[in-house]
């Protein structure tokens, strides 16, 4: 479902448009500024999130069967992450992390302030650079700055993006549940799951369980967002 976008990779297919609400600095504003009674705040963000999930739950669908794992579970995923700070955000951050970590690597390893550029995350559905090349099985030190870029500009596309989310969430299945049937996860183990989108895999699963919050939410918005995906 996906064609080669110029300016991305040749390894990467980052699929074109698909025309989805794309989350503005004036909608922050009014989510942030704007109270509820007008039309801002929670209702609005709320709204907008499920608006995005019922434009594309075809794709969420697709790419949830493709890695054989619930689509509520990818619904819920890119609900919690959708909106939030403008796309600019993400793109300045890598910038001022590029620049912090430009070497030589004597000063890269000692003098640096910021977080190396990979860890920035991109994508309506916010995914780390490193994650999303994890999970592509490219290894990270083959990558350029400006294959980095390319592959934040192939994030920033919805259907690429959901792919990748999508294949994510497989492997972190796969990681405490082996040879698990991902498709029938319990309630328990979509809390794992979903904690570990947010809180990364160097965690134990001990670790994990400590603080299961996120996926705690999606479990607790599972009949929501199968309306929201079976919604003509």
């Amino acid at each position: 479902m996906g064609t080669v976008v110029p300016g991305c990779m040749a390894r990467f297919s980052c699929g074109a448009s698909n025309n989805s609400p794309v989350w503005s600095v004036f909608d922050f504003l009014r989510w942030k500024i704007v109270p509820d009674r007008l039309g801002g705040g929670r209702t609005f963000i709320r709204r907008f999130k499920d608006g995005w999930v019922k434009h594309n739950r075809v794709l969420i669908v697709h790419y949830a069967r493709s890695n054989k794992i619930p689509a509520e579970l990818l619904a819920g995923t890119a609900w919690i992450e959708v909106g939030g700070d403008p796309t600019f955000v993400d793109r300045m951050a890598y910038e001022v992390r590029s620049l912090d970590w430009s070497g030589p690597k004597w000063v890269d390893d000692r003098l640096t302030l910021t977080r190396e550029p990979s860890f920035t995350s991109f994508g309506a559905v916010s995914m780390q650079l490193r994650a999303a090349a994890r999970t592509m099985r490219i290894d990270l030190r083959t990558l350029s700055a400006a294959d980095l870029r390319s592959l934040a500009r192939c994030l920033e596309r919805d259907v690429f993006n959901l792919d990748i989310v999508a294949r994510h969430l497989r492997d972190l299945t796969a990681l405490d549940f082996p040879g698990s049937d991902a498709r029938n996860l319990n309630p328990d183990q979509i809390k794992i799951v979903g904690a570990r989108y947010n809180r990364g895999t160097s965690l134990s699963l001990d670790a994990i369980k400590n603080n299961m919050s996120y996926g705690e939410f999606i479990v607790k918005m599972w009949p929501h967002l199968t309306g929201l995906l079976n919604e003509q």
